[in-house]
Order: structure tokens, then sequence, then C-alpha cells
């Protein structure tokens, strides 16, 4: 049953829980406060995960002394505080703990290697002759020393002590000081990428491997593996059986000794296991990394995967883990979102990711990233960065709602589905090699069969061999598997099936199911012609029915699939494509549909045919509300509905025998019902008001080391890429910045990290300093973070050249793009930063050569994009104001829209009261309820991201990058002395009326 006051304002587990990265030296002050921040912008919890950059001692009783505080204050706030049980990632090393332990414990794997690779450690198990070349099989064992582990080196989790070493050095220290709040405040713990198999070389071959493995694999499969390395590599002899055979193996030992124990330990403590595999997205990445992704989830209280990227690609990630969850009754679907997208994130990118992720099956959003401090490398760690910093967050509760929203709907009742497809991974076994491209191909299949499927409204679940071998079974001429029954399986082109898989398709087929098997219609090769990974004659394969193409399985599916709901283009008559949808079955027969048009750039008019009788009305999931659907006819038992779906547009559609309240509404979260509007009045001519000062970044310099010039002139990025990071720490280091002025600002300041530490700050030679006031963030003594001071210069500057001379000693935790090592002291530690400056004030600026600025008097730029006009920099909010005169009419309803917008968010004030927030094509909104008969005052305030000024701004291809991460900022053959900068205005204004 839709409880719409729930919907209205869902429970903190359907809220964003964000990875808030622990990065610095932590003080209770200020995480406190920051917690407080995500509660008052609509956040149900988050993630206490340590990052690059962290000072303060992980799981030292600090660390473990401020955990407890902050799990305190979200208990009094009523939210929920996540434990992370590594410092970075990949999970299972305790910070390096376990592998110092025990020489055992480091991690082991196989490499096929030629004699002059063979390492001295190089444990040699077998060598063969192959091709005239004689190769040679070693067990490697990872070495000590690794930066990314802190020194250490990653360990062996085919290993049950290992697990238990782990969950002893973090797990149990956890339980002793926070144990009162499991189950309640803190309701679980992260595991991040956990993988059997770390190392991969270029041009080497790596497997997994384990002491244990061969008496494994002889006990379960009754042959010495060490017998069979050729086959293993090699396309010899009975090498499909064997490579099944092997992975088989590897992947029940990862699952036996590490996710049942870690999921174990979870359920005897009142907590769920969460988190996400490594390389989940492809079959190749999961044979390489974890063996199989879908049989983890078995075990996993909140099973969960990540979405990284400005892309919508990773539909059989998201189809794997939901499918599980469905089927086996999981408490939800997490997934870490949002990650390397880029500071230019807006409200936009994140619904366009979320509404897709929702049809998929996410009901917990983790995103990526919050950062508690933004200094140093910190503000490069796979932005963008979603918190206090940007701009756009005091915007953030509208929007914190709206995730939570379609959160709740994706995991209410059960997702209408007949479909069961067979997932591939046992057939990708057989075929595994690092010398070709079958499993590639595989890959592609899939993911092309995946996509055609969910294109054409045809929803499904995967069937796991392993998940389907425990839990399916055939009932009333269908395949039930746990919660769900599936009318028709589909059987991809494959080459194998597990025995087990292949008696309950015998099974079903008899009780009168179909099997339809899609050929490979891409590259003539694969067919069933295995069963475990031996060759031999299937007869069950006379069985199927065929489908040649992908058109020809969409059409056979659309017969079988009941209450088909087609979602046509208006322009073509044919499927809307970008439109994909999720219906969900709830206990009292009511049924939800959500629909989400992925498609970023461009709008679709389409009709939707729902086949229902009884009433069907959308819900508002923004400003929320039921709404009379202005566009519905009832014809022949369908529900016919036409509508413009904009870029990233979302419809949530209700089909219910219940009467609720409704109002009718044209407009709603990008969805137009009736185009039908008539234009009245409008305009291009604003009084612009900047809300924020604005700001020059300084990023060139000259660099010295012990009183010896290193550079004369360079970007900061090179400075501390090339140079100080490497420094040893205390040595004496001076950075001088250059800034020219036409006309001294009325109000100035520097904006300098770690500012406190320096020696000396130096204004045209006279000494300035900044006194920290608070441990925590102010806007009175920060700029953006609580690690950027703010110092007045105003009566130090001058006309002409100006310099600025930071002297101080490198303290500096960094070691490289994205690495850190441990404080020996954090409480004495006082950290320095080579990084650009900011100069923030009254001003505008005078651009030379587009690398090149000159400070001047302030002046009202233009509205169309103030980046143009003195304002390339500006991180804020700018507020334009206007007037317009309509004669209101009873019948109709009076409409702004905002034209050739360049922002992250719009906010509409109409006679000083809000009247809509808008930050997705096609910027419309229904004014009427403010709008005066006759002259009516209106402001638009825009806001934008942070991009403009700590972004990878010299990066020619910034633009195109999908992933941004640390080593953008240094992608030195990429660079231009330009500066790549986001526009920020407003065109104009339109006033229209419309019928509805």
């Amino acid at each position: 049953m839709l409880d719409l006051e729930k919907l209205k304002n869902p429970d903190n587990f359907y809220r964003c829980a964000p990875f808030w990265s622990w990065n610095d030296n932590l003080k209770e002050e200020e995480l406190l406060r920051q917690i407080t921040e995500m509660h008052q912008k609509g956040y149900g919890g988050f993630f206490m995960h340590s990052r690059v950059g962290l000072v303060t001692e992980y799981l030292s009783e600090e660390w473990l002394s401020l955990v407890k505080k902050c799990i305190e204050h979200a208990k009094k706030l009523n939210m929920l505080a996540w434990l992370y049980d590594e410092d970075k990632w990949p999970s299972g090393f305790a910070g390096g703990a376990v592998a110092f332990k025990n020489p055992s414990y480091r991690h082991k794997f196989l490499v096929l290697l030629k004699e002059d690779q063979v390492e001295h450690d190089d444990e040699v198990l077998s060598s063969f002759v192959h091709g005239g070349v004689k190769y040679i099989v070693a067990k490697r064992t990872m070495k000590l020393g690794d930066k990314w582990f802190n020194g250490s080196c990653y360990v062996d989790l085919l290993s049950k002590e290992v697990t238990q070493e782990f969950i002893n050095l973090t797990h149990e220290k956890y339980k002793k000081y926070c144990q009162e709040y499991f189950g309640d405040a803190m309701p679980g713990i992260f595991t991040d990428e956990p993988t059997y198999l770390r190392v991969h070389y270029k041009d080497i071959p790596t497997l997994p491997w384990t002491e244990k493995l061969p008496e494994r694999f002889l006990q379960k499969k009754g042959y010495d593996i060490k017998e069979h390395f050729e086959e293993l590599f090699f396309n010899v002899g009975n090498y499909h059986k064997v490579r099944f055979d092997f992975f088989d193996v590897a992947l029940e030992m990862f699952i036996e000794n590490f996710t049942i124990p870690y999921a174990k330990w979870c359920e005897e403590n009142g907590i769920m296991m969460t988190g996400h595999y490594m390389a989940e997205d492809t079959m190749r990445g999961q044979i390489e990394w974890i063996g199989a992704a879908m049989p983890h989830y078995e075990y996993m209280q909140l099973p969960g995967v990540d979405k990284l990227a400005r892309h919508l690609e990773q539909v059989v990630t998201m189809k794997q883990v939901s499918s599980v969850c469905e089927q086996l009754g999981k408490k939800g679907v997490l997934c870490e979102t949002f990650g390397t997208t880029g500071q230019h994130v807006s409200f936009l990118h994140r619904k366009w990711i979320s509404d897709w992720q929702a049809v998929l099956g996410v009901t917990y959003i983790n995103p990526h990233l919050s950062l508690y401090s933004m200094r140093g490398e910190r503000k490069r760690d796979y932005p963008p960065n979603l918190f206090y910093q940007q701009p756009w967050w005091k915007d953030e509760k509208f929007f914190a709602d709206y995730l939570a929203r379609i959160s709740y709907i994706a995991g209410l009742g059960k997702r209408d589905v007949d479909v069961l497809v067979v997932h591939p991974i046992s057939s990708a076994w057989a075929e595994y090699s690092k010398f070709d491209d079958s499993v590639d191909k595989l890959d592609i299949l899939l993911d092309k069969m995946v996509k055609e499927l969910i294109a054409n409204k045809i929803d499904f679940h995967f069937g796991d061999e392993i998940i389907l071998s425990k839990y399916a079974q055939v009932d009333n001429g269908k395949i039930r598997v746990g919660n769900y029954s599936y009318k028709v399986v589909v059987l991809l082109p494959l080459t194998n099936l597990r025995k087990t898989t292949v008696q309950l398709l015998q099974d079903f087929i008899n009780a009168g199911g179909k099997v339809v098997a899609l050929k490979d219609f891409l590259f003539s090769r694969f067919e069933l012609c295995m069963i475990d990974g031996s060759k031999c004659d299937i007869p069950l394969k006379e069985k199927f029915k065929n489908a040649s193409d992908l058109n020809e399985l969409v059409n056979i599916l659309k017969e079988e699939v009941s209450n088909y709901i087609e979602v046509i283009d208006k322009k073509t008559g044919q499927n809307a494509k970008k439109i994909i949808l999720q219906s969900r079955k709830l206990n009292d027969g009511s049924r939800i549909i959500f629909l989400a048009n992925t498609d970023i750039q461009r709008e679709a008019e389409i009709t939707i045919k729902i086949p229902a009788d009884n009433n069907v009305f959308a819900i508002d999931l923004v400003d929320f509300g039921v709404v009379k659907i202005p566009t519905l006819k009832m014809e022949n038992g369908f529900a016919v509905i036409d509508a413009t779906m904009y870029p990233a547009s979302s419809l949530c559609l209700v089909v219910s025998d219940k009467e609720l309240s409704q109002n009718t509404k044209n407009v709603i979260s990008g969805v137009v019902f009736d185009n039908s509007f008539e234009y009245k009045t409008g305009s291009c001519e604003f009084d612009i008001e900047l809300k924020n000062y604005n700001v020059l970044i300084l990023d060139r310099i000259k660099y010295e080391v012990d009183r010896k010039v290193v550079f004369e002139d360079c970007y900061v990025s090179q400075v501390w890429h090339k140079h100080f990071y490497n420094l040893p720490e205390g040595t004496p280091f001076k950075a001088t910045y250059y800034f020219e002025v036409e006309k001294v600002p009325s109000k100035l300041f520097v904006a300098i990290e770690c500012a406190e530490n320096l020696d000396r700050i130096l204004v045209n030679g006279q000494s300035v300093k900044f006194e920290r006031k608070s441990e925590s963030f102010s806007p009175d003594q920060n700029f953006l973070d609580v690690n950027i001071g703010k110092i007045d210069i105003t009566s130090f500057v001058k006309e002409g050249k100006n310099e600025i001379v930071l002297s101080g000693r490198k303290s500096n935790n960094i070691t490289a793009p994205g690495c850190h090592e441990r404080i020996k002291d954090p409480k004495n530690h006082r950290p320095t930063e080579v990084e650009a400056i900011y100069l923030v004030g009254s001003f505008s600026l005078i651009c030379v050569d587009e690398t090149r600025f000159i400070i001047t008097e302030p002046k009202k730029p233009c509205h169309f994009d103030i980046t143009k006009d003195g304002y390339p920099f500006y991180v804020g909010s700018v507020s334009l104001k206007s007037s317009f005169e309509i004669t209101k009419e009873s019948s109709k309803r009076v409409y702004i829209k905002l034209n050739s917008v360049s922002a992250a968010v719009a906010k509409v004030y109409v006679n000083g009261k809000k009247a809509c927030t808008l930050f997705s094509q096609p910027f419309l909104a229904d004014i009427t309820d403010h709008v005066n008969d006759g002259k009516n005052d209106l402001e638009i305030v825009l806001t934008n991201t942070l991009f403009n000024l700590i972004e990878a701004n010299h990066k020619a291809d910034v633009f195109e990058e999908l992933y941004r991460r640390p080593q953008s900022f240094i992608d030195f053959e990429n660079f231009t002395s330009r500066y790549m900068i986001l526009p920020f205005g407003l065109g104009s204004y339109s006033i229209l009326t419309s019928e509805f």
C-alpha cells in the first residue's frame, strides 16, 4: 500500500548517506558541525571513511573516540552513522597491520613467466614448454613497502585466518568502543573493493592463489591443478574444464573465507555488511578480481555496487545486484555514486544518474564524496566534493528529499517481472584467457542484450547459476527463485551451463515453461556445448525457442510479459528507447511505474500506454503532491498519457482503485503533459547583483627551496607534483605569487591553505598573519573550507604589480596524487601546502589574454555570462531582478520559463516570495499562486559550482573527460595555460499561460 506521508518524508534508510571523507587532523567541534550540516540538508546518515590526507592516526584511541562521539551526535539527530572498514581501500589490510602481523598473511598470486622474468623470491611451482617457449608458473608474494598500503601490502583474502585477523584488528575495535549503538544509530559497516587478486601486470598473466587452494581443488575436483597449469593459461587439452573448475574453486574459497565470516560476524553483532566488491561491471573484471559478483551478494545484509563517472553504462552491474537483493528479500540495494563526475556535477547530473539507478533497483544512495577538508591533495580526491564548500549546498535539502523519494519508490512492493536471464559467468570462466578476447566478446553480447531489453521496457532478473542451484525450483509451471517467479527464461549466447541449471531448465520445460535462446548475433562464435566445462551433447537445446537476433528476442518476450507498458516516440511511432521504466506491484493491487529519460541532451515527445482499468495519477516527487494528469485518456483497457519528457526528467505514475485528492498539474520534474502555452511577456533586461565577493585564483609562482630558485615561473600543479611532495620534512621553501591591480578594491582578502602554519606571509614586503579563532569553519575566518584561512590585505595592496610571498617549512603527508603516509606525531603536526591562493573581494577582472587577469573596480556584469565580463572564477550566487505585467485570467495558469540557463540551480521569487526552484530543462514552473493582476516583481537567483575555481581547469579536454581522478590534475600532455571555464548566467525569461 502506498503511504503518501512516508513517501513525502521517507525515513533515514532511504535518505542519502555520503562517504564522509575523514582526511585531515580531525577536530570534534568541526566533525559535529559537519554532521549537523548534513542533517539540515536532508541527509539521513554518513559513512565515516578514511581518505587520502588523513592525519589523525587510523584506529587509534583518538580515532575511535571521535567515531563514538559522531555516532552519539547522529543518534541525537536520528541519523545513521555507518562505519567503514579500511584506511582508504581495498578492504582487508587494516591500514597495513594485517600483513605486518604474519608474513603468511601477505597477498599471493600465480604468475606465468618466461625464464628471464623470474624474481629471486618467486616460488616455482611448475614449468612447461608451449610453442617452443619455456614457461614457469610461480607463486609470487606481494612485497612490503607499498605506499598505498602504508608501507605494508595487500593480504590473502582466500585465507580465513587473514579475514579473522582483519576483523580482530578492525571490527572488534569498533565493537569495543561502540557496541551499544550497533543495530541502532550505527546500522552497519562498509567493505570496499575486497579482492582475491590485487596484482595485474601488463605483460605477465596473473591468477588468484593461496596455499590451501591445491588441496581444496583436489578435494572438490578430483585432480591436481598443478599438473594442469598449461591449460589454465593456454588453449590446449581440456582447457575449458580446467578453467571452469579453477575459478569455481577460487570463488568458493573467497566466499567461504572472506564473505561468509565477515557477514556472519555482522549478523552475530546485529549490524549489516554493506559495500561493494571490486570490478563488478564486466565478466572479465569479475574473473580477474573477485570470481563472480552475484554469489557474494547472497550473504551480505545490504549488498551494493559503485557507479562512478559521468555516464549510464553499468546496466549489467545494477541488474546483478538488484536481482539478488529482490530475489532473496534483502534490506535494499546500496550504490556508491557520483564519484569522478567532476566539480561541475549539478543537481541535473545527479538526478540523471539517480533516476536511472532507481529504475534499475537502487534504494540507498551513497554519494561520493563529502570532504572534511579540501586543502592540498584532498580537493583532487576523485571529485566532486558534495558538501558545504559547494555554493549550491544551501539548496541541497529539496534535492535530498527528491532522492529519498525515488529511493523509497524503488523499494516498494515487488518488481513486476516475468523474465529470468541466466547469467553467463560460468561460460566466461571456461573461456577466460589473457591471450584472447573471448570473454570480452561475451561481455559485449551481454551488455547489448541487457540494454536492449531495458530500452524495450522488458524487465528481468538475472539468475546466477550458483544461487539458482540453492534457491530455484519449478512451481506451477514457473521457475521460482526466492520471492519471485518467472514465466520465461532467456539464455544469452553462451557456451556452458552448470549441471544443476540444465536439470532446472529440463524440469521447467517439462512443466510447460518456455526457454528462449538468443543466438550469437554478432560474432557467430558462441553456442551452448558444455556442462560444467566439459564438452557434451545437450539434447535439451532442441526444446529451446531460438531468437536469431535482438529484435526477434524482444518480440518473443513482449508476448510473454504481463502488463507490458508501451512508451512510443511520437516523432517515429516506434519505441522511445531512451525512456526506461520500472513497474512495481503493491500488496493492495496498486502499481507504481517510475519512468526516466536517460538522454541528458534531448527531450522526447511520447505516448505512454499502460494496461489499466483503474485510476491513474502522477506523483510530483520534487515539490510533492498527487497530480491529476491533464492528458490522461482511458481507451480499451489502457491508460494513455501524452507527455514531453525533457532531458534527465522522470515521472512517477500510480495505478490504483483508490480515489485520492488530486490537483491538476501540467509540469512535474521536467515532464510537461500539455505543451499548449501562450506567450504573454518576458524580458532579457535585469538589474544584476552579486551575492558574494569576486575571486581571482593565483596559481603561478616563483618557487624556492633552501634559498635556491627551483622554478622561476611555474604552475603550482607542477610544483607540488614534481617537487614539493618529495621534499624532506622540515625543508624551508618560499612561494611568490604576483598579481596586477588597476584600481585598489574597497575590500580585498587573500585566502591561503594552512595559513596559520607558515613562518611568514608578506604582501608587498609587509608582514600579515592569519589567526585562527576556531577549530571549526566560520565564514568570518575561512574562505570555502575549514582549512583555507582568510586575511584582510586591503591596506597593503597598491596599483600596479603586487606580490605575496609565503615562507614556511615543508610539513605534509602527501606522497603522490591520491596517496599519503602516516604522521608519526599527529598532535604536533603543522601542515603546509604549496597550492593556488585566492584573492577575494569587491573587484572585477580585466582579461588580458585568457591566461592573465588584472584587478579593477567592480562593475555589473552582463547577465548572459558573467564569466566573460570580469568574473571568470566567481563562485556563489547572483540575483537578477526584473518586473512584468500580466492580466490574470481565471481559466488560465501562469508559468515562468527561464531561457539559456547556465547554472547549477535557479530560484525564482515573485513579489518577494519563493515560487520555485529549477535545475533542469525546460526550466518551466507554474507561478500562478504568486502572481498578482498587474505589475509583479521578479527575482531570479542563480548559483554555480566550484568548477571554475578548483577543478582541473588547465586540462584542455576537461569537458570531455568522463572520469575525473587525481591524475587529471597532472595531465601535462593535455595541459593548457588557458583557464577552462564554464559559463554562468541567464539569457531571458518568458511569462506564459496555459489551460492546465
